[in-house]
C-alpha cells in the first residue's frame, strides 16, 4: 500500500502504552470487539463510500473507542485507527473478551474454504474462510471440528485445514524460508487497495499477511514497514541480502523532497523479488534475467531485515501482543 495512510491517532498510541483498565471506565462498557466475518473492510471514515484503509480477518481482536450511526472506530492489532460497520463485529466487555482469550481456539490455515452447517462437505455453508481466521474450538467430530464464531454462530471446519491456536502461536517458526513459502502460496492473488487477505491484497498487505501467518504482527503500510527492522545496504550484486528481506521501492530523497516509499516486496534470493502489483508475481532485478523489471529495479530505495528484530519496535509476536492476552489486573 502506498504512503497515503490513515495515521494512527494519539488516542491509539495511548491505547498501546497505557493499561486498558485506566481507559475503559465502568465494567458495563464494551471497549473490545472481534471480527465476525471472514474479511472485514476497515474504512477511513464511517461510510461504505469512504476509502478502504485496511482489512481484518475473522477472530481479529480490536480496541473500540468511538461510534457513529452503526459504525465503530477501532484500533487494529497493527495500530491502525479506522472505522468498521457493526455488522462485521461483535462488541465485548472486558469480562467477555477475556473469556474469548482463555477459550480453546483454532486457526484456519488453508488459502480459502468454508464453515459448514453440518460435519459433511456437502452441507449448507455458514461462511467462507481465508487463511488466518480464528474460531473457538468446541469438539472434534470425525474429520471435522465443531467451532463457534465470535458472535455465537456455530459450524464445522475440516480438521486438516486448521490447527490449535495456542500450539500454533507458540511454535510457528518465523524465518526466511517460511515467509517466502507463504508468499508463493499467494501467487496470482489479485490486487486490491487496502486488501490484506488471501482473497485480494495490496503490496504491504501481502508482506503483512505473510508475517501474520508466521506468528508476527508488523506495521500495515509500506512506509511504516520501512521504519522497522534492520536497515541493509543496497549492493549492486545483492550479495548481502537474505531471503525475505523487505525491498522498498519509491523515489529517493532530494534537497527539495523527502524519501518516498510507494511499494514493497520480499527478496527471494538470486535477484528475484515476489510482490503484489496487479497480482502477486515474481520479477528479477538482474538485467540479464527474462523476468527483469527495469522500472522496479530503478526504484529500489531501501532494504530492511525484520526476521532478526522480532520483539523490537513494530515487530510483535502474536504470542506477546497486548490484544492477544488477558485484559485485566491479573495480567499486569
Amino acid at each position: 500500500m502506498k504512503t497515503k495512510q490513515y495515521v494512527i491517532s494519539i488516542f491509539a498510541l495511548i491505547l498501546f502504552l497505557v493499561p486498558l483498565t485506566v481507559l475503559e471506565g465502568e465494567e458495563t462498557k464494551k471497549p473490545y470487539a472481534l471480527v465476525t466475518v471472514s474479511v472485514a473492510n476497515m474504512r477511513c471514515q464511517p461510510a461504505y463510500s469512504a476509502e478502504m484503509a485496511t482489512q481484518c480477518l475473522l477472530g481479529s481482536p480490536l480496541w473500540v473507542h468511538g461510534e457513529s450511526r452503526g459504525w465503530f472506530r477501532v484500533v487494529t492489532p497493527d495500530g491502525y485507527d479506522c472505522w468498521v460497520h457493526g455488522s462485521s463485529l461483535t462488541l465485548l466487555s472486558r469480562v467477555d473478551f477475556n473469556s474469548w482469550i482463555k477459550s480453546p481456539k483454532i486457526i484456519y490455515l488453508q488459502d480459502n474454504g468454508f464453515v459448514f452447517s453440518q460435519p459433511r462437505p456437502n452441507a449448507s455453508r455458514v461462511s467462507d474462510l481465508v487463511s488466518g481466521c480464528v474460531f473457538q474450538n468446541k469438539e472434534n467430530t470425525g474429520n471435522f471440528i465443531a467451532v463457534n464464531f465470535p458472535d455465537g454462530r456455530s459450524g464445522y471446519i475440516l480438521k486438516t485445514s486448521c490447527r490449535d491456536f495456542e500450539d500454533w502461536k507458540q511454535n510457528v517458526q518465523l524465518n526466511g524460508e517460511n515467509l517466502i513459502e507463504k508468499a508463493i502460496d499467494l501467487m496470482g492473488v489479485p490486487y486490491l487497495w487496502g486488501g490484506t487477505s488471501s482473497k485480494m491484497l495490496d503490496c504491504s498487505g501481502m508482506t503483512k499477511l505473510c508475517f501474520f501467518l508466521n506468528g508476527v504482527i508488523i506495521p500495515r503500510n509500506a512506509s511504516s514497514q520501512a521504519e522497522v527492522g534492520e536497515r541493509i545496504e543496497i549492493k549492486k550484486d545483492f550479495s548481502n541480502l537474505e531471503k525475505s528481506d523487505l525491498l522498498f521501492f519509491g523515489t529517493p530523497a532530494t534537497t527539495e523532497k523527502p524519501l518516498r516509499i510507494s511499494h514493497v516486496g520480499f527478496y527471494m534470493g538470486n535477484g528475484f523479488v515476489i510482490h503484489e502489483a496487479g497480482r502477486v508475481h515474481i520479477n528479477s532485478l538482474e538485467p540479464e534475467n527474462k523476468l527483469y523489471d527495469q522500472s522496479l529495479a530503478k526504484r529500489l530505495v531501501m532494504i530492511r531485515r525484520l526476521t532478526t528484530m522480532v520483539g523490537e519496535k513494530g515487530i510483535v509476536p502474536i504470542n506477546t501482543h497486548p490484544l492477544y492476552r488477558l485484559q485485566n489486573d491479573e495480567h499486569e
